[in-house]
């Protein structure tokens, strides 16, 4: 045989056999269960993780998108799930997402659904909930003979009986753009009630768009709302730039009467120092409007119409899984029968059960897609907070 004619046959044996890898890695692509990350903590993706692979449904690739970066527009194209906060980045996309089954819904309550409904489908699946709470020391609770606040005009007057009290009646932690936000929200929340809430936020969202530099109006009223509670020294008049450390110092020395700060940042913080706090969500200026509660969610959202992929969201709504995923990512659970080992991780999961318009997105998800053009966001509300 010529030497031409072996070049042949083993060019096409080569041939064969790259096809043939191909083919190979193609048939086990498609069998491989891609997960993707984008702005959620390492803890959340590491306890996801966990439980994910303890399922055994084969081959599962996982991946950290740049948060950095807006989400990438193709991310329906690549992966089988991607778990991020809830936003209007991800609600945007709703078209390319794959609705989740009415059955997987029916482990959460009817109120923590609505989180993220688009029409009459549910883009998403909420996985778990953090909390923007106000909490309550107790002693000085106790010591004044003080009620739990059932509307603002009670927190007002709370607030102002703990002046004589204590050094600081109100503090949080607003060096930290995401608590900034929160306060915020929460302000907006319990003056406007969800509807007008989400109204406000869209606004804002507009103008941030179009890089202007003024905050809209309906902002500013809420702004303006929280600056008259500094010069009334209710609120700690620097808290736009005071930290984590300085509220654990603060707390250390029972320098406030209430603090207001994510469930998440609560349940990292000493329990002999938090255990004198008892959390609580923000009174509402009206309470016959329907609220909400700002209590950001981690969603799953299914990229691709798979089975497996499907029951991995199943999966991680179980009771059990709920309950360790709680535990392990200081978050509250969404499923009705999951018992969260934290109380007041159980309490959040209660009160977005019972608001008429379930947990709400904060000011941050709805505005802004990524850490640099959030914190610009956060610099503007300071500065008019602080002038």
């Amino acid at each position: 045989m010529s030497k031409k004619k072996l070049y042949a046959i083993a060019a096409a044996g080569g041939a064969l056999l790259i096809a043939a890898a191909l083919t190979l890695a193609a048939v086990l692509s498609s069998k491989t269960i891609k997960v993707a990350f984008y702005g959620v903590s390492e803890a959340v993706q590491e306890s996801v993780k966990s439980h994910v692979d303890r399922m055994k449904l084969g081959r599962v690739r996982y991946f950290t998108l740049d948060a950095a970066l807006d989400l990438p527009k193709n991310v329906h194209k690549k992966y089988s799930i991607l778990i991020a906060k809830n936003s209007f980045a991800l609600n945007s996309r709703a078209k390319n997402f794959v609705p989740i089954n009415e059955s997987i819904l029916e482990a959460l309550p009817t109120s923590i659904r609505k989180a993220t409904a688009y029409g009459q489908a549910h883009y998403a699946l909420p996985l778990l909930l953090d909390h923007f709470e106000i909490a309550y020391y107790q002693i000085s609770k106790k010591e004044l003979g003080l009620e739990r606040p059932r509307n603002y005009g009670e927190l007002l007057r709370y607030l102002g009986a703990l002046k004589n009290n204590v050094e600081i009646p109100l503090a949080c932690a607003g060096a930290n753009d995401e608590e900034l936000f929160g306060f915020v929200s929460a302000f907006a929340e319990l003056f406007y009630g969800a509807e007008d809430y989400k109204k406000a936020v869209s606004v804002l969202r507009e103008a941030s768009n179009l890089n202007k530099d003024n905050l809209p109006e309906a902002f500013t009223r809420v702004l303006d709302e929280i600056k008259a509670l500094q010069e009334r020294e209710l609120i700690f008049s620097k808290w736009t730039r005071t930290s984590a450390r300085d509220i654990r110092y603060f707390m250390q020395e029972r320098k406030i009467g209430a603090a207001a700060m994510f469930l998440s940042r609560r349940r990292s913080i000493e329990y002999n120092l938090v255990k004198y706090y008892d959390s609580d969500f923000f009174p509402k200026y009206d309470a016959g409007a329907d609220h909400g509660l700002v209590a950001p969610q981690i969603a799953a959202v299914l990229l691709k119409a798979d089975k497996k992929a499907s029951l991995v969201l199943g999966q991680l709504v179980s009771s059990e899984i709920q309950a360790e995923l709680s535990n392990e990512t200081f978050l509250a659970p969404v499923a009705s029968r999951a018992e969260s080992y934290d109380r007041q991780a159980d309490d959040v999961r209660f009160w977005a059960a019972s608001c008429a318009a379930g947990p709400l997105n904060s000011i941050e998800q709805e505005c802004e897609n990524t850490e640099e053009r959030r914190h610009l966001l956060a610099q503007k509300i300071r500065a008019y907070l602080e002038r």
